[in-house]
């Protein structure tokens, strides 16, 4: 007999909260440019060339290249490091988006199913 509550929560085999971690950083990949193209075309003022932002949004591209490496390779460090890295990332232009999802990362790693994943 199949237990069909275990696959609704880990959605084929990864834990909803890994899930969440993934998206929402994949997300934020595009934020960056969006928020630039509107800066730009609106003349917005700021305290930094809004060309800081292209650059944001090229780390964060990195770092979900590299999230996605450690999610394959379950190593739960290597995700954790990611989460600080989009935090660093984040800090320069003052994304609050991209320093909420990487808090927001950071603590889902803490849920007992992401950590039963990666052991």
């Amino acid at each position: 007999m199949v237990n069909n509550n275990s696959s609704s929560k880990t959605l084929g085999g990864k834990p909803l909260p890994l899930r969440v971690i993934f998206i929402l950083n994949a997300i934020l990949m595009f934020l960056p440019f969006v928020f630039y193209s509107l800066i730009t075309s609106k003349n917005v003022d700021l305290s930094f060339d809004p060309k800081y932002m292209l650059f944001t949004g090229a780390g964060y591209i990195l770092a979900f290249a590299v999230l996605v490496f450690f999610i394959r390779k379950r190593n739960l460090v290597g995700v954790r490091l990611v989460a600080v890295a989009i935090f660093l990332i984040s800090l320069p232009t003052k994304a609050f988006i991209g320093i909420g999802v990487a808090i927001i990362s950071l603590l889902l790693t803490l849920n007992k199913k992401v950590q039963a994943y990666f052991t």
